[in-house]
């Protein structure tokens, strides 16, 4: 069985330094897996999970990042911590269902209904306006825009040089970041792209997404080609796409339309039916340790849904 290699793209904003980030990451994806997929994980001892997740860090590469500071990260803990109970706690019932459902799903939590839907208006400015700042970095500043893909470029050559089978799991902006980079490995032809021609991304999954937003498509590489196949990646065997409800980021929050249909009446993802999912009216159970209000876009919450790690065990146990 070839080596596995999970690669781990952050989104916007302020982040807690790498090793930090990290460690909180895999610590949601592990009380997940062990959770879902136990069977999966079974045999890792901590060393094996050391080695399966690999952080692709890239918030340094925006000069006006500055590094969350000790109480924030030690309050995001706490979080985490929270996050994971309440992950145990429901088990896999992580989808929201219209209507009446959602109504016993917030009075659950004592969190008054009109509070939770308007989520994410309270977000609204202060996310969206983060997202727009690095974005426009990344739209117009292009050596900014080459040191935030120059971490996941690098680590995929080196796992594919390892002969590692990998998923590439994104949150947020580093969801057209990496998009972009696979962009790059299935098209570029300079000889550090086109060496890896014939690699592939076993998962590619992407958590609190803007893809299907049309002003974030327009800054796509493969958008001046749209019509034709080079207008995608062509190196993804499956691409699962997760949207929670609330989450303005991902306010359009499926991808069928805009790129898994024409990918698949191209041939360019795997024939079987699940190479692509839109996972949506999902719940995220994360609250913001400063306001204490749910945060729907925040990464921790995503990385405890069930599906994502019923599909990470398939993909750890292929």
């Amino acid at each position: 069985m070839a080596a596995k290699r999970i690669l781990l793209v952050h989104g916007l904003a302020s982040k807690p330094p790498a090793r930090d980030l990290h460690a909180l990451w895999t610590r949601c994806l592990t009380a997940n897996l062990r959770a879902e997929a136990p069977q999966a994980v079974a045999s890792l001892g901590r060393a094996d999970l050391e080695a399966l997740f690999e952080t692709v860090y890239w918030a340094n590469a925006v000069p006006s990042h500055l590094e969350d500071p000790p109480e924030a990260v030690a309050a995001l803990r706490r979080a985490v911590d929270r996050v994971i109970r309440e992950r145990r706690r429901r088990g896999g019932d992580f989808h929201i269902r219209p209507g009446a459902r959602f109504k016993a799903f917030v009075k659950d939590r004592a969190v008054d209904l009109v509070d939770a839907l308007s989520t994410a208006l309270t977000i609204k400015d202060e996310v969206v306006q983060k997202v727009l700042e690095e974005v426009r970095l990344y739209a117009h500043d292009q050596y900014v825009a080459d040191r935030i893909r120059a971490p996941l470029e690098q680590a995929l050559r080196r796992a594919w040089d390892e002969g590692a089978e990998v998923a590439v799991l994104a949150h947020s902006m580093g969801t057209f970041v990496a998009y972009d980079v696979l962009w790059r490995f299935s098209w570029r032809s300079e000889p550090e792209y086109a060496a890896y021609r014939d690699r592939r991304v076993a998962l590619f999954a992407t958590l609190g997404s803007p893809l299907g937003d049309r002003e974030v498509q327009r800054l796509l590489f493969g958008e001046r080609y749209r019509g034709e196949a080079r207008r995608f990646p062509v190196n993804v065997r499956r691409w699962h796409n997760y949207a929670a409800l609330g989450d303005i980021v991902a306010h359009d929050s499926t991808l069928t339309d805009d790129f898994f249909a024409p990918m698949r009446s191209l041939g360019l993802l795997g024939p079987e039916e699940e190479a692509t999912r839109d996972y949506v009216r999902l719940a995220n159970p994360y609250v913001s340790p400063r306001t204490g209000r749910p945060n729907p876009h925040k990464s921790y919450g995503y990385l405890v849904q069930p599906k994502l790690a019923k599909w990470l065990g398939r993909f750890l146990e292929a």
